[in-house]
């Protein structure tokens, strides 16, 4: 059975492409799908579900413990949706973004999964990253920005071009306008922190200190808190009131406030692309950063324009004079980026910032954080489950779930400030 890879940019339509797909049109030169029924695993059909479950109160899904679709992480989402779509025997899936957002366990379970579906069920993966081509796929189609089928390749030929060695390229970044404030160290010390939703424990005894300028990468498998820790770092849960934590300089619960927090740092997760609907130029959106606004409602000082169009002069050409919402998905991500970092915070957190990017995008992103960690005295958490070969954290800190909630350990600990840093 020859299955189908489909190789996307960020500046093609997926959406448009998986109803031509379903259509029987867009692949209707190379396999006939009107006699067969279909399936499509893609977060689409999980937010569809989600949505039956809280208007209809209708769970097509639930887990082995009886748990909504909705309550589940997104590594027991996948799972689910495809022991779900499994169960009802289609003759041919959709595959979209497969591996977006989920564990190498949960990776791995999936892809054994999929490599005995494929003895008897077509299969059309859609992909963004070379890598992600599943080790089955008889046929990779690249797609370009119009959602035209340009090339086609077998796949062996398209995977030689992911072993070419992708350098990072250095960027310039703006001078600082002005001075940032005098370095708390450390910057946030965790102290045997814990943390439990209702009798389900989540975190236990997290110790954790980052210091200025320290490049972190935090993993852990999905559902192991991540999320909540940091939250409690960003000050937006409550579960921080109590426990031992000085965040920059101030020991939690003595009268800081959320704001006296969020100022400290820049924020970043692939979910805020989707929370800016109004129409703002590029500009605008970053100066947003000042003031850690979903867009911009008051008016700009002369500094806080200089400073953004210092970034948009490093950004190049393709990003002036234009809307945030006329860019392409990964040029929005890059942007995003840089409002996290107009206000020269002492901490960054990137909460997996490579998620849907595609190769290109990737690169550029990769390129950007590499100068960040060694030009700027800036603190750095980077979360995401992929392995990206070109970023080079200092250190790692891994969360791995207990049934008295997941503990924390230092699993690499390179020399501090290895990075000449200004």
């Amino acid at each position: 059975m020859e299955h189908i890879g489909i190789y996307l940019s960020n500046s093609a339509d997926k959406d448009f492409i998986i109803d031509e797909i379903l259509a029987n049109r867009f692949l209707k030169n190379h396999v006939d799908l009107s006699v067969l029924q279909g399936e499509l695993f893609s977060n689409i059909t999980i937010n569809r579900m989600i949505d039956e479950e809280l208007k209809h109160d209708h769970f097509l899904i639930t887990s082995n413990e009886n748990h909504s679709l909705m309550s589940m992480s997104s590594g027991q989402q996948r799972k689910a949706l495809l022991n779900y779509i499994i169960s009802r025997q289609p003759q041919y899936i959709v595959l979209d973004d497969l591996f977006s957002s989920i564990d190498t366990e949960t990776q791995t379970f999936i892809t054994k999964e999929l490599t005995q579906l494929s003895q008897s069920v077509l299969l059309i993966q859609l992909f963004y990253r070379r890598h992600d081509a599943l080790p089955f796929i008889h046929t990779v189609l690249s797609v370009d920005s119009e959602n035209r089928i340009v090339n086609k390749q077998p796949l062996n030929q398209f995977s030689a071009i992911d072993n070419l060695p992708h350098p990072v390229q250095p960027v310039a970044l703006p001078h600082l306008f002005t001075n940032p404030s005098p370095a708390i160290n450390p910057l946030v010390q965790l102290n045997s922190v814990s943390a439990k939703y209702e009798d389900k424990k989540v975190l236990k005894d997290i110790s954790w200190t980052i210091r200025s300028g320290e490049f972190w990468q935090l993993k852990g498998p999905n559902g192991s808190g991540k999320s909540t820790l940091l939250s409690m770092i960003t000050g937006d849960n409550a579960r921080g009131y109590g426990e031992e934590m000085i965040l920059f300089g101030k020991k939690k619960g003595t009268g800081e406030t959320v704001w006296d927090i969020r100022k400290n740092i820049g924020y970043f997760n692939a979910i805020m692309t989707q929370q800016f609907y109004r129409n703002d130029s590029v500009e605008n959106m970053i100066i947003s950063g000042f003031v850690d606004s979903i867009g911009l409602y008051t008016k700009p000082g002369d500094l806080q324009r200089d400073i953004a169009n210092a970034w948009l002069q490093v950004l190049g050409p393709t990003f002036r004079n234009k809307r945030f919402r006329s860019l392409t998905f990964g040029q929005q991500r890059i942007v995003l980026v840089v409002r996290a970092l107009v206000k020269h915070p002492p901490l960054l957190i990137l909460d997996e910032p490579t998620v849907g990017l595609d190769d290109e995008n990737t690169r550029l992103f990769i390129n950007l954080i590499s100068a960040i960690a060694s030009q700027r005295k800036v603190a750095i958490i980077y979360v995401s489950h992929r392995s990206e070969p070109e970023m080079n954290p200092d250190k790692i800190f891994e969360l791995s779930p207990t049934s008295e909630g997941s503990t924390g350990h230092v699993v690499i600990n390179t020399q501090e400030n290895q990075h000449s840093k200004d």
